[in-house]
Protein backbone atom coordinates (compact mmCIF):
# COMPACT_ATOMS: atom_id res chain seq x y z
CA UNK A 1 0.00 0.00 0.00
CA UNK A 2 1.14 3.46 -0.74
CA UNK A 3 -0.85 5.68 0.94
CA UNK A 4 1.03 7.29 3.44
CA UNK A 5 -0.34 7.79 6.96
CA UNK A 6 -0.08 11.59 8.17
CA UNK A 7 -0.62 12.14 12.07
CA UNK A 8 -0.24 16.25 13.05
CA UNK A 9 1.80 16.58 16.54
CA UNK A 10 2.59 20.11 17.38
CA UNK A 11 5.11 20.86 15.63
CA UNK A 12 4.68 19.11 12.70
CA UNK A 13 2.68 16.88 10.13
CA UNK A 14 4.81 13.16 10.59
CA UNK A 15 3.88 10.77 7.48
CA UNK A 16 4.44 7.17 8.10
CA UNK A 17 3.36 4.05 5.96
CA UNK A 18 0.54 1.91 7.16
CA UNK A 19 1.50 -1.12 5.75
CA UNK A 20 5.32 -1.37 5.10
CA UNK A 21 6.03 -0.66 8.62
CA UNK A 22 9.29 2.07 9.42
CA UNK A 23 10.75 -0.16 12.14
CA UNK A 24 11.20 -4.36 12.53
CA UNK A 25 10.23 -4.54 16.31
CA UNK A 26 7.92 -1.23 17.17
CA UNK A 27 4.64 -1.92 15.25
CA UNK A 28 3.61 1.15 12.98
CA UNK A 29 0.78 1.12 10.77
CA UNK A 30 -2.65 -0.58 11.27
CA UNK A 31 -3.13 -3.84 12.67
CA UNK A 32 -6.60 -6.14 13.59
CA UNK A 33 -6.84 -8.36 16.43
CA UNK A 34 -6.54 -11.77 15.38
CA UNK A 35 -6.56 -13.99 19.41
CA UNK A 36 -6.90 -12.90 22.72
CA UNK A 37 -6.00 -15.10 25.30
CA UNK A 38 -7.77 -14.16 28.67
CA UNK A 39 -9.98 -16.29 30.90
CA UNK A 40 -11.20 -18.88 28.54
CA UNK A 41 -7.50 -18.98 27.04
CA UNK A 42 -6.53 -18.38 23.75
CA UNK A 43 -9.85 -17.66 21.39
CA UNK A 44 -10.58 -16.06 18.49
CA UNK A 45 -10.51 -12.43 18.63
CA UNK A 46 -14.26 -11.77 20.12
CA UNK A 47 -14.51 -8.40 19.00
CA UNK A 48 -13.55 -6.42 16.17
CA UNK A 49 -11.14 -4.36 17.07
CA UNK A 50 -7.64 -2.84 15.52
CA UNK A 51 -4.74 -0.15 16.44
CA UNK A 52 -3.71 2.72 14.34
CA UNK A 53 0.68 2.49 15.57
CA UNK A 54 2.25 5.53 15.04
CA UNK A 55 5.87 7.71 16.49
CA UNK A 56 3.31 9.76 17.97
CA UNK A 57 0.60 7.76 19.96
CA UNK A 58 -1.60 4.65 19.40
CA UNK A 59 -5.43 5.26 18.77
CA UNK A 60 -8.16 2.14 19.16
CA UNK A 61 -10.78 1.78 16.32
CA UNK A 62 -13.40 -0.53 17.38
CA UNK A 63 -16.20 -1.65 14.76
CA UNK A 64 -19.37 -2.85 15.00
CA UNK A 65 -21.79 -3.76 11.79
CA UNK A 66 -21.19 -0.35 9.55
CA UNK A 67 -20.41 1.77 12.99
CA UNK A 68 -16.73 2.64 13.85
CA UNK A 69 -15.43 4.23 16.89
CA UNK A 70 -12.05 6.13 17.66
CA UNK A 71 -10.57 6.29 21.24
CA UNK A 72 -7.19 7.36 22.61
CA UNK A 73 -7.23 4.46 24.82
CA UNK A 74 -3.62 3.77 23.66
CA UNK A 75 -2.70 6.77 22.87
CA UNK A 76 0.86 5.62 24.32
CA UNK A 77 3.05 5.29 22.00
CA UNK A 78 3.82 1.06 21.52
CA UNK A 79 7.61 0.26 21.16
CA UNK A 80 9.04 -3.29 21.54
CA UNK A 81 9.10 -3.87 25.34
CA UNK A 82 9.67 -7.71 25.69
CA UNK A 83 7.97 -10.35 27.46
CA UNK A 84 9.09 -9.69 31.13
CA UNK A 85 7.92 -6.80 33.29
CA UNK A 86 10.43 -4.73 34.73
CA UNK A 87 9.54 -5.83 38.05
CA UNK A 88 6.98 -8.48 40.24
CA UNK A 89 4.59 -5.43 40.67
CA UNK A 90 5.08 -4.04 37.60
CA UNK A 91 1.60 -4.14 35.51
CA UNK A 92 3.17 -1.95 32.74
CA UNK A 93 1.86 -2.77 29.25
CA UNK A 94 4.11 -4.89 27.15
CA UNK A 95 5.01 -5.00 23.54
CA UNK A 96 6.53 -8.25 22.23
CA UNK A 97 6.61 -10.63 19.22
CA UNK A 98 6.98 -7.73 17.20
CA UNK A 99 7.93 -7.14 13.28
CA UNK A 100 6.05 -5.75 10.69
CA UNK A 101 3.54 -7.86 9.96
CA UNK A 102 2.39 -8.76 13.85
CA UNK A 103 2.63 -7.93 17.63
CA UNK A 104 1.04 -9.39 20.90
CA UNK A 105 0.34 -6.73 23.47
CA UNK A 106 0.19 -7.75 27.07
CA UNK A 107 -1.96 -5.69 29.62
CA UNK A 108 -3.07 -6.40 33.51
CA UNK A 109 -6.35 -7.19 33.60
CA UNK A 110 -8.69 -5.85 36.64
CA UNK A 111 -12.24 -7.09 35.47
CA UNK A 112 -14.15 -9.13 38.10
CA UNK A 113 -16.88 -9.54 35.29
CA UNK A 114 -15.71 -9.32 31.68
CA UNK A 115 -16.53 -12.16 30.09
CA UNK A 116 -13.05 -12.47 28.42
CA UNK A 117 -10.77 -10.26 30.21
CA UNK A 118 -9.53 -11.69 33.46
CA UNK A 119 -9.67 -10.49 37.29
CA UNK A 120 -6.06 -9.63 38.18
CA UNK A 121 -4.22 -11.29 35.77
CA UNK A 122 -2.05 -10.99 32.64
CA UNK A 123 -4.35 -10.44 28.76
CA UNK A 124 -2.19 -10.92 25.75
CA UNK A 125 -3.78 -9.76 22.87
CA UNK A 126 -2.34 -10.51 19.19
CA UNK A 127 -2.41 -8.23 16.30
CA UNK A 128 -1.79 -8.51 12.61
CA UNK A 129 -1.36 -6.15 10.06
CA UNK A 130 -3.28 -6.40 6.49
CA UNK A 131 -6.24 -7.86 8.00
CA UNK A 132 -9.61 -6.07 7.26
CA UNK A 133 -13.13 -6.81 6.92
CA UNK A 134 -14.79 -5.04 3.98
CA UNK A 135 -15.66 -2.85 5.66
CA UNK A 136 -12.95 -1.67 7.84
CA UNK A 137 -11.24 -1.79 4.30
CA UNK A 138 -13.43 1.04 3.48
CA UNK A 139 -13.32 3.03 6.91
CA UNK A 140 -9.63 3.02 6.54
CA UNK A 141 -9.52 4.10 3.36
CA UNK A 142 -11.61 7.20 4.40
CA UNK A 143 -9.55 7.77 6.93
CA UNK A 144 -7.02 8.54 5.05
CA UNK A 145 -8.82 9.68 1.88
CA UNK A 146 -7.15 11.85 -1.21
CA UNK A 147 -8.07 15.20 -2.08
CA UNK A 148 -7.78 13.83 -5.88
CA UNK A 149 -10.79 14.53 -8.00
CA UNK A 150 -12.24 12.11 -10.18
CA UNK A 151 -13.45 13.59 -13.73
CA UNK A 152 -16.14 11.41 -14.50
CA UNK A 153 -17.40 11.80 -10.78
CA UNK A 154 -16.42 15.09 -9.21
CA UNK A 155 -18.57 14.29 -6.01
CA UNK A 156 -15.30 11.15 -5.48
CA UNK A 157 -12.84 12.40 -2.37
CA UNK A 158 -13.09 13.99 1.00
CA UNK A 159 -15.12 17.14 2.13
CA UNK A 160 -15.36 18.75 4.98
CA UNK A 161 -18.61 19.46 6.70
CA UNK A 162 -19.16 22.91 7.54
CA UNK A 163 -22.87 23.28 8.52
CA UNK A 164 -26.35 23.55 7.38
CA UNK A 165 -28.27 26.16 5.53
CA UNK A 166 -32.21 26.44 5.66
CA UNK A 167 -32.15 27.50 2.45
CA UNK A 168 -30.01 27.80 -0.79
CA UNK A 169 -30.87 31.25 -0.97
CA UNK A 170 -29.20 31.69 2.12
CA UNK A 171 -25.96 30.18 1.43
CA UNK A 172 -24.01 33.63 0.29
CA UNK A 173 -25.42 34.97 3.44
CA UNK A 174 -24.47 32.16 6.24
CA UNK A 175 -21.22 30.93 4.99
CA UNK A 176 -19.04 33.55 6.38
CA UNK A 177 -20.97 32.74 9.85
CA UNK A 178 -20.77 28.74 9.16
CA UNK A 179 -16.72 29.56 8.99
CA UNK A 180 -16.01 31.54 11.59
CA UNK A 181 -18.24 29.28 14.11
CA UNK A 182 -16.88 26.19 12.70
CA UNK A 183 -13.75 25.32 15.05
CA UNK A 184 -16.12 25.41 18.18
CA UNK A 185 -19.37 23.90 16.47
CA UNK A 186 -20.47 19.86 16.58
CA UNK A 187 -19.39 19.88 13.06
CA UNK A 188 -15.15 20.54 13.36
CA UNK A 189 -13.49 17.73 12.02
CA UNK A 190 -16.30 15.98 10.56
CA UNK A 191 -15.65 14.84 6.83
CA UNK A 192 -17.95 12.88 3.83
CA UNK A 193 -15.69 10.70 1.79
CA UNK A 194 -17.32 9.60 -1.27
CA UNK A 195 -15.87 6.76 -2.91
CA UNK A 196 -16.76 4.78 -5.83
CA UNK A 197 -19.08 2.73 -4.23
CA UNK A 198 -19.70 3.68 -0.58
CA UNK A 199 -20.02 7.05 1.14
CA UNK A 200 -18.15 7.17 4.74
CA UNK A 201 -19.13 9.69 7.49
CA UNK A 202 -16.27 10.53 9.63
CA UNK A 203 -17.00 12.47 13.22
CA UNK A 204 -14.49 13.55 16.19
CA UNK A 205 -14.90 10.27 17.69
CA UNK A 206 -16.09 7.72 15.01
CA UNK A 207 -18.00 7.34 11.89
CA UNK A 208 -20.37 4.96 9.75
CA UNK A 209 -19.84 3.71 6.37
CA UNK A 210 -22.89 3.46 3.80
CA UNK A 211 -23.16 2.14 -0.07
CA UNK A 212 -24.28 4.51 -2.82
CA UNK A 213 -25.12 4.77 -5.98
CA UNK A 214 -24.88 8.27 -8.26
CA UNK A 215 -27.25 9.55 -10.48
CA UNK A 216 -24.73 11.74 -12.32
CA UNK A 217 -22.79 14.30 -10.00
CA UNK A 218 -26.55 16.28 -9.39
CA UNK A 219 -27.95 13.23 -6.50
CA UNK A 220 -27.09 10.15 -5.03
CA UNK A 221 -28.86 7.84 -3.61
CA UNK A 222 -28.52 5.68 0.01
CA UNK A 223 -30.69 2.92 0.85
CA UNK A 224 -33.83 4.08 0.27
CA UNK A 225 -32.63 7.48 0.61
CA UNK A 226 -32.40 10.08 -2.93
CA UNK A 227 -30.34 13.04 -2.32
CA UNK A 228 -30.14 16.25 -4.27
CA UNK A 229 -26.66 18.23 -5.34
CA UNK A 230 -26.30 21.86 -5.89
CA UNK A 231 -23.00 22.22 -6.91
CA UNK A 232 -22.04 25.83 -5.26
CA UNK A 233 -18.63 26.13 -6.64
CA UNK A 234 -16.14 23.73 -8.06
CA UNK A 235 -15.16 22.79 -4.58
CA UNK A 236 -18.48 23.48 -2.64
CA UNK A 237 -21.56 21.82 -2.78
CA UNK A 238 -24.73 21.91 -0.98
CA UNK A 239 -26.57 18.33 -0.14
CA UNK A 240 -30.06 18.40 0.73
CA UNK A 241 -30.91 16.44 3.47
CA UNK A 242 -34.78 15.40 5.38
CA UNK A 243 -35.08 16.26 8.96
CA UNK A 244 -38.07 15.83 10.46
CA UNK A 245 -40.73 17.59 8.17
CA UNK A 246 -38.03 19.86 7.01
CA UNK A 247 -35.64 20.26 4.32
CA UNK A 248 -31.76 21.27 4.67
CA UNK A 249 -28.84 21.44 3.58
CA UNK A 250 -25.57 20.20 4.12
CA UNK A 251 -22.28 22.68 3.23
CA UNK A 252 -19.58 20.82 1.92
CA UNK A 253 -16.00 21.79 1.20
CA UNK A 254 -13.54 19.66 -0.61
CA UNK A 255 -10.01 19.11 1.32
CA UNK A 256 -7.85 20.49 -1.08
CA UNK A 257 -4.52 21.04 1.21
CA UNK A 258 -3.58 17.31 0.65
CA UNK A 259 -4.42 16.58 4.63
CA UNK A 260 -6.77 13.57 5.80
CA UNK A 261 -9.54 13.31 8.32
CA UNK A 262 -7.16 10.81 10.19
CA UNK A 263 -4.77 13.81 10.49
CA UNK A 264 -7.41 16.28 11.81
CA UNK A 265 -8.75 13.37 14.07
CA UNK A 266 -5.70 12.28 15.62
CA UNK A 267 -4.71 16.14 16.14
CA UNK A 268 -7.57 16.39 18.67
CA UNK A 269 -5.50 13.39 20.81
CA UNK A 270 -2.64 14.89 20.50
CA UNK A 271 -3.56 18.03 22.22
CA UNK A 272 -4.90 16.23 24.85
CA UNK A 273 -1.54 14.26 25.66
CA UNK A 274 0.49 17.48 25.61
Amino acid sequence: MNRSLKMLTAAAIISLPIVANAQTNNPRGIYKMTTLTGKLGEVKAPFEQYKICTDSMTLMVSEQANYFSISDNDHRVFNYTGEQPKSEGDKSPLIYDSNDKQFKLKWWSTYPYHIHFPNNDWCIEKYESGKYTETSKVFFDALNGTSDVDANNPLIGTWRFIGYVDELRDVKRELPKLHEQYQKSKYFNSFIVFAPKNWTLIAKSGGAVNKIEYSGKKSYKSGNKTSQVKWLSKNRIAVEEHIDYRTDWMILERVTDGTTPLTHIASQFVSKTQ
